[in-house]
């Protein structure tokens, strides 16, 4: 955060500040806070809490994310091609080890009624992934043809999928206990099936958007609203 309201006071100065700020903001803010939370919340709802011991490791993911954004920044700061693919790696990379860590508590849980759902921050953080190797290859540069669907690609799974569908995720788990109410019969079933089109969806946004079939793109975005 401190980092970020630096940035905003002295960006008249640095090279690719509009990309910077965002992605301080998106990387630093956001994606630090989804997999802190997004661990909390599984243990939660899986009534399975790790032990001390595993925190270590943890906060060693969140360390390694956190330097993967500052050498991506760098890179993006210093038009160095393979810093930039080198930060983007290292953020990829650390979602995916958390993406692991993840699947293998789920699958070491006993069945539980928020089982099902809990997968979904699993396959939310799977988006990210993407989303970074198609920042990357726009970091380095290409056509403005490709630069266009990549940005549109880069959009759709990391704010529709990575974000969106684990803030979603949160919602129909804990929605319920904030208004201290119980969740109605089936609800849980019903919100399964929503994030199954709503991840489709994404799937189907990124992968037309590609291939520049924006038609397609459109359709796919309009059923992952009304989901």
């Amino acid at each position: 955060m401190i980092a970020l309201v630096i940035m905003g006071i002295v960006h008249r100065w640095v090279p690719a500040s509009t990309w910077v700020i965002v992605h301080m903001f998106t990387l630093g803010l956001i994606t630090n806070s989804i997999l802190v939370w997004g661990q909390h919340f599984t243990e939660t709802l899986l009534h399975r809490r790790l032990p001390e011991n595993a925190r270590a490791l943890q906060v060693r993911r969140i360390m390694i994310l956190n330097l993967g954004i500052v050498v991506l920044v760098a890179g993006m700061i210093a038009a160095m091609d393979v810093a930039v693919i080198a930060g983007a790696t290292i953020v990829g990379g650390s979602v995916t080890w958390y993406i692991v860590d993840l699947v293998r508590q789920i699958r070491a849980a006993a069945p539980s009624r928020f089982r099902p759902i809990v997968k979904y921050y699993a396959i939310a953080a799977a988006f990210l992934p993407v989303g970074a190797v198609a920042g990357a290859f726009m970091g380095v540069g290409v056509s403005e043809e490709w630069s266009v669907r990549l940005h549109a690609v880069h959009l759709a799974v990391n704010v529709l999928g990575f974000v969106g569908i684990t803030v979603l995720t949160t919602l129909v788990t804990f929605w319920a206990t904030v208004l201290r109410t119980s969740m109605a019969e089936g609800q849980d079933s019903a919100a399964t099936q929503s994030l199954v089109v709503l991840s489709t969806s994404v799937v189907a946004v990124a992968v037309a958007a590609l291939f520049g079939a924006w038609i397609v793109t459109a359709a796919a975005l309009v059923v992952y609203l009304a989901a």
